[in-house]
């Protein structure tokens, strides 16, 4: 059986079968590889980027996500949504968050428009946004601070975004149970890539973006890649501001088709990232005697509000075959980012009901991380079954200090605001402190072909480390944890093109903190059941997908009910949902993407009486539809190209546990419109025009709560971008 492995370095690996679980048989096999040549028609061609692993308008056949090695969708055991660069381009993406919308199992955009953080849930399970996160890109992990200094990525630099749903822990260490995304940059192409883009839009919008590749030498073993972008924007806010610069270059050496090295390196800038401040329930989702909040208000002060953010990226992947079946690949990373914040955020409603109080929020934020993936590859046979094995040793380390000060600010007439005159009261330092954390795992997974029967089985063992020095109180502390994880799943493939699949993971997540005792809190774990089935009808891309799942997490904090000033470790949370998701072409003119989710989120048990309940900001079910349409060739409208999008999402619950209330359920829709120049003039070729608009009916929602008087975020507004861009 033909497969094509794509490693995440962004190269390709064309091999025969699917490879082998255990150490003894790795130890034999690689001897033999360097011992003799292999007998058997398998080949090893490493080979550039641009013989993409998808292909189709707005679907992919094949992701390495969920494998580390290149494996087709239909023949993944476990739901796994691909984000090509095409859809991205289509709908004007212009964050994580707005590129997960129509992904089934993820609910983004909990803060609405805020826009300086991605944040979402995966199965009910909410992103790690410090420390440890959930995101990896070319398959290392983007590692967040401890407040503010969080890692984002302008989506023009990226390729491809990859939704992994439940655990992970077997091949990335430590993780959410409820799933990751996995981005893949923009790497050196042999093929020429010259475009530029230009777009400008509502709330003063704009941005510039260049993408650049090639061969830089005439053997094509020498590539490029240059890729640019800038924005500036109005906030959502009145009187803030959106501003942000990002390039990345990269290049990539191949010397033999056995060798190929890329360096590659990331600059991002962002001197003006808004504001992340909320409003109140009162005047959002419940009557206000004041009336409606309008969606631009502001309890900030507009001259006094710096969020800047510096990111820098350097990193390094290696492949190398050692014959015609064993490979190895090897990637590092260097990340640093200085996060700068000053601002006023809001505290509380008076009774009044407009009047609010106010204080200063100042942070200063630096860290920098390393990260590594070792990987061995190798491919053989023991009688009738065929193995893909891999196995590998990745290691996470963050350093990072953070301080962290309040201050008292005048109060503020929400609904008839006097910004520049507020009074403020001196800075209190509330956190100064130092912290290291390191992850190193090893790990082994054996993919197993025999007839139409696929097997993945893999396991992965982690040891973890977090010093924290307070150099305000005083509470230092240093933890040290280990966990072993697992998956086994089972796939058949039907002749057409039907695979049904069952899957059981684990994952486990280090808890920073002491209890009660002085004791240092144990690793959460997390452990998956899931049935699925996959329909890919053969020689497409179409991919319709259906999955229902038992997702559990134990040793989730709650607080002490012996001293409600510590916490302990007796919260357990239940997650049982339906996914169901279409991505493909239904004709030759017209593309889907839709998904749907159904899921029932609570605690099962807890300290502080929360069994039963589901946690904030999580909704019971959402969907999204988006249709595309291409005009046929040879008709007067040939070049044109037309799609509309529908998203809802069910209520979520806010206020604190104890008080729940339901925020309200909501319907988007978005359209997008697009022409290609060189049907009208063949001297206009490689020229389009694009006009997309989000929240096309301007509709005003609440996008989630977290508490009652001071919490509550809403929805973005509409907002329509009209870009020019040109291939030459």
């Amino acid at each position: 059986m033909e497969r094509t492995a794509s490693y995440l370095a962004g190269k390709q690996i064309t091999q025969r079968a699917v490879t082998g679980l255990s150490l003894s048989l790795l130890t034999l096999a690689l001897q033999s590889a360097w011992a003799q040549p292999q007998q058997n028609s398998s080949t090893i061609t490493v080979i550039a980027q641009d013989e993409e692993s998808h292909s189709g308008r707005l679907s992919a056949k094949e992701s390495s996500s969920a494998t580390k090695t290149t494996t087709p969708l239909v023949e993944t055991p476990q739901s796994i949504s691909v984000i090509p660069r095409q859809q991205m381009d289509d709908q004007n993406t212009r964050s994580l968050n707005e590129a997960l919308r129509y992904t089934p199992g993820v609910a983004s955009e909990q803060w609405g428009g805020v826009t300086a953080f991605d944040q979402f849930t995966i199965r009910g399970f909410n992103y790690s946004d410090t420390g440890y996160s959930d995101v990896f890109q070319d398959g290392l992990r983007n590692t967040n601070g401890l407040l503010f200094g969080v890692q984002q990525i302008d989506p023009f630099l990226l390729e491809q975004i990859d939704v992994l749903r439940g655990p992970a822990s077997v091949l990335y260490g430590l993780s959410n149970p409820g799933g990751i995304i996995a981005l893949t940059s923009k790497l050196p192409t042999s093929e020429t890539i010259r475009h530029v883009e230009v777009e400008g839009g509502t709330k003063n919008y704009g941005r510039v973006g260049l993408d650049f590749g090639g061969a830089v030498n005439d053997s094509g073993s020498v590539l490029y890649r240059f890729v640019a972008t800038g924005h500036l924007a109005d906030g959502m806010q009145q009187g803030t501001k959106l501003k942000g610069y990002a390039l990345a270059p990269s290049i990539t050496f191949n010397p033999d088709d056995n060798n190929s090295l890329t360096l590659y390196s990331r600059f991002q800038y962002d001197p003006d990232l808004g504001v992340i401040t909320s409003l109140p329930a009162y005047g959002t989702v419940f009557t206000n005697p004041n009336g409606k909040l309008p969606r631009d208000a502001y309890p900030g002060e507009p001259n006094h509000n710096t969020f800047s953010r510096k990111q820098s990226t350097v990193g390094y992947s290696y492949i190398h075959n050692f014959s015609e079946d064993w490979s190895t690949v090897l990637k590092g990373r260097y990340f640093g980012e200085t996060s700068n914040y000053d601002a006023v955020i809001m505290s509380g409603l008076n009774d009044d009901m407009r009047t609010i109080s106010r204080n200063t929020a100042v942070s200063d934020e630096h860290y920098n991380t390393l990260n590594f993936d070792n990987q061995i590859h190798g491919f053989f046979d023991t009688g009738a079954l065929s193995h893909e094995l891999l196995t590998g040793v990745g290691v996470d380390h963050m350093r990072g200090h953070t301080d962290y000060g309040s201050g008292s600010v005048s109060s503020l007439d929400i609904y008839h605001p006097d910004y520049g005159v507020a009074e403020f009261g001196p800075t209190a330092l509330w956190q100064d402190s130092r912290v290291s954390s390191t992850q190193t795992g090893v790990y082994l997974q054996d993919q197993i072909a025999w007839q139409q029967w696929r097997t993945t089985v893999g396991i992965r063992h982690d040891w973890s480390k977090i010093i924290n020095k307070d150099f305000l109180y005083g509470q230092n502390y240093e933890q040290h944890d280990q966990a072993t994880t697992g998956r086994v799943g089972l796939n058949y493939l039907f002749n057409n093109g039907i695979s049904p699949y069952f899957t059981w993971a684990q994952s486990f997540q280090p808890v920073a903190g002491l209890s009660r005792d002085q004791q240092p809190f144990k690793p959460s774990r997390g452990e998956l059941y899931e049935f699925g089935v996959k329909y890919q009808p053969p020689g497409t891309t179409t991919l319709l997908s259906a999955a229902v799942y038992n997702l559990t997490q134990d040793k989730s904090l709650s607080t002490d009910p012996a001293n409600s000033a510590f916490q302990t470790q007796g919260g357990k949370i239940r997650a049982r949902g339906l996914e169901l998701e279409a991505r493909g072409a239904l004709t030759e003119q017209f593309s889907v993407i839709g998904s749907y989710t159904l899921q029932q989120v609570k605690y099962t048990q807890d300290t502080q009486g929360r069994e039963g309940k589901t946690p904030l900001r999580v909704p019971r079910t959402f969907g999204a539809l988006w249709l595309d349409w291409q005009a046929p060739a040879g008709t007067e409208v040939e070049g044109l190209g037309v799609a509309v999008g529908g998203r809802f999402s069910g209520g979520t619950k806010g206020g604190t546990m104890d008080n729940q209330f339901n925020t309200g359920g909501y319907g988007l829709m978005d359209a997008s419109i697009r022409y290609e120049l060189g049907k009208l003039d063949p001297s206009l070729r490689g020229g389009k025009v694009q006009l997309t608009a989000q929240n096309l009916l301007d509709r005003k929602v609440v996008a989630g709560c977290y508490s009652t008087d001071t919490g509550c975020f809403w929805g973005a507004g509409r907002q329509v971008i009209a870009k020019f861009s040109w291939d030459f």
